[in-house]
């Protein structure tokens, strides 16, 4: 196992849900509101405990994911925020793996983060693809990553909703190589062997819960942290700059001790986090 130490193989599939290529869920702010007239039943009824919808699925080469979301803030505070790149490389900081994260070498509109201990390279490029009053869609991409992995995408898109609120929709998925797998196949088969994630798949003989296990468990773990992450960046918005940094951090961990289960950190997680260099 020394091969594929936790933090490398966590990371990796970390990587396999931050990426993206996306399903065709239409490009407007009519779209974006019919959809979530459509999902408001189970927004309203979710499991998290907030509005929130995440699905997964598994393919043979390709792990997907599927957020929507009802945030508790203004479309123009999710706009301005999510449109500039260097917020991205605040969100992405927030995650455990996450080591690093600086200006790219392909313009002003990309970043590299480092990824794990060793701080493996995945330099992202950014685009916001649409601005609008009432929509907002951007894009980011990386040609590769850790063992293998490759091809990653994200699609962000919001729309205004009533009462400050902003419906959110994150696709993203990720293609990965023979290496990629042995990787993942290596941690899941020890010590991410009992990690679980959020959709129930059965129960178990006592009537409790049966979570889904494996990549897509890994999947939607990671996924669950992404968007927390985005969440306590629009949090801390509001606070005082000097103040930001440390909201996000506290925010995001005060977050995912609410799903023990799935995402509990060591608090030695705030103060390696609070060491990292970040962007200027």
């Amino acid at each position: 196992m020394a091969l594929f130490p936790r933090i490398f193989c966590s990371t990796l599939l970390m990587m396999i849900t931050v990426g993206g290529a996306f399903a065709q869920t239409g490009d407007s702010s009519v779209a974006l509101r019919e959809s979530y007239a459509t999902l408001r039943k189970d927004l309203e009824n979710s499991p998290f405990k907030r509005p929130l919808r995440l699905v997964s699925t598994q393919a043979s080469s390709m792990l997907k994911g599927d957020i929507h979301a009802v945030l508790p803030h203004p479309f123009e505070r999710v706009r301005s925020g999510l449109s500039d790149v260097k917020s991205w490389c605040e969100i992405m900081l927030l995650d455990p793996n996450i080591y690093n994260c600086k200006p790219g070498t392909r313009g002003p509109q990309s970043f590299t983060i480092g990824v794990g201990r060793s701080g493996t390279p995945a330099e992202f490029d950014f685009r916001v693809a649409t601005s609008q009053d009432d929509y907002l869609q951007v894009l980011l991409s990386a040609e590769q990553g850790p063992l293998g992995t490759r091809d990653f995408h994200i699609t962000l898109e919001a729309t205004p909703l009533e009462g400050d609120r902003t419906f959110m929709h994150l696709v993203y998925s990720h293609g990965f190589g023979l290496q990629a797998q042995m990787a993942m196949r290596a941690y899941l088969s020890t010590l991410g062997r009992d990690k679980v994630g959020f959709t129930v798949v059965g129960k178990t003989p006592d009537g409790k819960p049966k979570y889904v296990s494996d990549v897509r468990g890994a999947l939607e773990r990671n996924a669950m942290r992404y968007y927390l992450a985005i969440e306590a960046f629009l949090d801390a918005s509001s606070a005082p700059a000097a103040q930001q940094f440390e909201k996000r951090l506290q925010t995001w961990y005060a977050s995912t001790e609410r799903y023990p289960l799935q995402l509990h950190e060591d608090p030695e997680y705030l103060d390696r986090k609070r060491k990292i260099p970040r962007v200027s």
